[in-house]
């Protein structure tokens, strides 16, 4: 078994999902049926959040109706056999007037994604959202 490849396969893993995401598109495929999210307390979820697959799911949905655009800038990326952590730059174009900010404006977030891959899938993934102030 070659440890670089396994390496490079939880970090691939973890691009794909978000790079999914910032497009909108479906997660299915690569997260377990049993998958969990765990959204860390922020300013828009004061308590944080935890979301099964239909509820991430059903959040990729939503974010299509919020924001024109979304981009995850990875900045760095590690893992070994069976994590990855991914450091994102993560702004987003709003479609919709949102709280103070008005239709057009760009949020913007520094983010630590953590993932934990089980044959060959994230079955679950962490992440801390610092929003700037808005």
């Amino acid at each position: 078994m070659n440890e670089t490849q396994n390496v490079s396969s939880a970090v691939d893993l973890a691009r794909a999902f978000v790079e999914t995401v910032q497009v909108g598109g479906d997660i299915r495929g690569l997260v377990t049926d049993d998958v969990e999210e765990v959204e860390l307390p922020n300013r828009i979820f004061a308590s944080g959040a935890r979301r099964d697959l239909a509820a991430m799911r059903a959040g990729v949905e939503k974010g299509k109706t919020i924001f024109a655009e979304q981009r995850y800038r990875v900045f760095r990326a590690f893992g070994d056999t069976t994590q990855a952590v991914l450091e994102i730059e993560w702004t987003g174009v709003l479609a919709i007037p949102l709280g103070s900010l008005a239709k057009g404006a760009t949020m913007r977030a520094a983010c630590a994604f953590f993932f934990d891959v089980r044959e060959g899938k994230i079955a679950r993934v962490r992440h801390y959202d610092a929003f700037d102030p808005f």
